[in-house]
């Protein structure tokens, strides 16, 4: 009895497949269906990837990572594709996947072309997936090309989005004007920091922040009704230092300042175009705040370092926020400054978030997160267990890479096994010089791109574990406190350097009026309490009416004023 086949179709559609005959999804899989239902085949399954961030040179495309997953199970024994660059436009993945897949016991073919299980096969699908990489670059290229000259001959591009604040599109769409209301907010914020306020003294950016947020002033998200996390009318210290370092506003606007093609985030300064627009400021005001920036830079970094040992690593156990660091000194008299971990949404910087967690001292937690972690380095059997589980962690995370490293090095020894053949044939003159220098060439291509796909995924691999040299970092330092290395003779920089080695993270709770931190690593996981009433009290005194904040839980020690709610 013939089995039937059980077929499974893929489409896929890239921003500039838009508009072009049986180039979408729709029409790839009426040419598929037909194509398998003609064969005779059974269809398990219709898949595709839209246009909106799909892209035919990665790897994580939901659809076609669906498509694998059932292959592995064996749900199915045919891929129909339309054909080669609709699997693929770049010839690493489009082997690799293809090769994957064979091994699951799923054949690939291709509505638009049949290629032989042959060497001559291999090659033409080789040739052909490297056509359509090539297009694939040319397309980005002459796209970019094209935009860059539009500039050159005087029209402005903002690819679809919206004028910088303090400007408007013109009504020829070639330029742009200045729009009066919002450019007075620009000279503002640049007359405050360089030429200070009413008593002359300059501003910071957040403190510019500050009075515009006093005075109300819509922010460019708030006019142009975008998502923010902030309230209306609220501005960040970023917003005011990105207009502070546009140079739009001094009438140069560049193009081409992001890289289109990958690599570095910026291109260099050379690539820029520039196009003249009107100016808000001076060329001179702008130039005066690019020279107050960098001495504000400078000058704080003469300010006293602060520790905060588990800086960016804590959460607020009540409303999910990420927990700010903060200094502060309860009276201009006293010199010390008091360090607290403080939940952001409990200081008012995240919109529509209101949180009661109370600060939590600095010294005392970290005093108690860092007795844990030793407590755990030092504990018998314990680091080498945590190790060993978080490497097997590690390992199960890793084990796609690693396959697709498998499948891409047999694919590069057999590129590299034809290309040895070539060059044997060439040497003994029996093929025509021509179609052997041909054939070199698509060899020589594809093996680039496989060694490159290769680079890549060992880079990977090497970001998501730990290294040897980190281990040995980790086990040698839990000697040195095993052998009783005193505290202080720890430095921050030994104490951090292990947190993050470990990857310590915490939250910050409270339950019946009482402080907890609920800290955890690969090593285990421990619920301490911040027990000290003491401790606590000293928490709150800064957190009253009589010195302009904010109080939760207790009045002052001294003035005994109630508690703000």
């Amino acid at each position: 009895m013939k089995t039937i086949k059980r077929a499974v179709l893929y489409a896929r559609v890239s921003s500039d497949d838009r508009g072009k005959e049986g180039r979408n999804l729709a029409g790839q899989l009426e040419m598929c269906r037909d194509f398998a239902l003609d064969n005779g085949w059974q269809i398990v399954a219709e898949l595709s990837e839209d246009d909106r961030g799909a892209s035919g040179a990665s790897f994580e495309l939901s659809e076609l990572n669906r498509a694998r997953e059932m292959a592995q199970k064996g749900e199915f024994d045919v891929l129909v594709v339309r054909e080669i660059d609709r699997l693929s436009r770049k010839l690493a993945k489009q082997l690799i996947v293809e090769e994957q897949l064979n091994r699951a016991g799923v054949e690939v073919v291709y509505v638009l072309a049949s290629y032989e299980n042959s060497p001559e096969g291999r090659l033409n699908k080789h040739i052909r997936a490297t056509i359509a990489e090539y297009e694939r670059e040319k397309i980005a290229e002459r796209m970019v090309r094209g935009r860059r000259q539009v500039v050159k001959n005087g029209k402005i591009m903002l690819h679809g989005n919206k004028p910088p604040y303090g400007y408007r599109l013109s009504e020829d769409g070639k330029n742009l004007v200045i729009h009066e209301e919002e450019a007075a907010v620009v000279r503002l914020v640049y007359r405050l920091y360089v030429e200070g306020d009413e008593r002359g003294k300059r501003l910071s950016a957040r403190s510019i922040a500050t009075r515009l947020t006093e005075m109300r002033v819509p922010t460019w998200a708030d006019i142009r009704g975008m998502f923010k996390k902030r309230g209306k009318g609220e501005w960040s210290w970023r917003l005011v230092m990105r207009i502070l370092d546009s140079e739009t506003y001094a009438g140069h606007w560049h193009y081409g300042k992001r890289n289109t093609f990958g690599g570095s985030k910026y291109n260099a300064r050379e690539w820029w175009l520039t196009f003249d627009v009107p100016a808000i400021v001076s060329e001179e005001i702008w130039k005066r705040a690019q020279i107050q920036r960098k001495l504000n830079t400078s000058e704080s970094l003469r300010h006293i370092k602060r520790e905060y040992l588990l800086r960016s690593r804590v959460k607020c156990g009540l409303c999910k926020s990420s927990i700010n660091c903060f200094a502060t000194r309860p009276s201009s008299k006293e010199l010390r400054y008091y360090l607290y971990y403080r939940c952001n949404g409990y200081m008012g910087n995240i919109a529509d978030v209101e949180c009661d967690l109370p600060s939590f001292r600095v010294d005392i937690v970290d005093h108690l997160v860092w007795n844990w972690v030793k407590d755990l380095l030092t504990k018998p059997g314990v680091l080498e267990h945590g190790l060993a589980e978080y490497q097997d962690g590690r390992e199960q995370f890793c084990a796609p890479i690693r396959d697709r490293l498998v499948v891409l090095e047999d694919l590069w020894l057999d590129s590299k096994s034809q290309l040895d053949r070539v060059l044997d044939l060439y040497i003994s003159g029996q093929v025509q010089r021509e179609l052997l220098i041909d054939k070199k060439q698509q060899l020589e291509s594809t093996l680039a791109a496989l060694e490159k796909e290769r680079d890549d995924l060992n880079l990977n691999l090497e970001s998501e574990s730990l290294s040897d040299s980190e281990i040995r970092q980790i086990v040698e330092f839990a000697a040195q406190i095993a052998e009783g290395l005193e505290p202080g003779n720890e430095s921050f920089e030994d104490r951090r350097r292990i947190i993050e080695l470990l990857d310590v993270r915490a939250s910050f709770t409270v339950e019946d009026d009482q402080k907890y931190v609920d800290v955890w690593c690969f090593l285990g996981r421990k619920k301490l309490s911040i027990g000290d009433p003491t401790s606590q009290n000293e928490a709150h005194a800064i957190d009253c009416r009589c010195c302009s904040a904010r109080s939760r839980r207790q009045p002052h020690r001294t003035c005994r004023r109630a508690p703000l709610r």
